[in-house]
């Protein structure tokens, strides 16, 4: 399993609640939030395949990847996480539930 991302100075501080639907940090998103992943893909829970049997992701205080955005050293001038990038170049690792970055093995490997 990989290990947590390490959490820079750089990174803002956890928000209490989800911003859409205010699930505290540690608890379930509620089923229709956008903000909540497949935990099979690491992409949007929302209308996803319901037969998929995947865990229910839980707020963490943080938007999705921007752990792994910070970690990565993938964030724009003014301190934000590129999404875009991550979504665009690193790897969804099921097992462990985060992105992994290119050249690096995902616990399925």
């Amino acid at each position: 399993m990989t290990t947590p991302p390490a959490i820079g100075s750089d990174m803002p501080p956890l928000e209490p609640s989800c911003p859409r639907c205010h699930a505290k940090i540690g608890r379930v998103h509620r089923k229709w939030c956008p903000v909540a992943r497949c935990l099979a893909t690491g992409l949007q829970r929302t209308g996803h395949d319901e037969t998929c049997l995947c865990a229910k992701d839980t707020w963490s205080g943080r938007w999705p990847g921007a752990a792994e955005c910070f970690e990565y050293g993938w964030t724009y001038g003014d301190g934000l996480p590129d999404l875009n990038r991550l979504m665009s170049t690193a790897t969804w690792d099921p097992v462990a539930h985060r992105w992994i970055r290119p050249g690096h093995r995902t616990s399925t490997d």
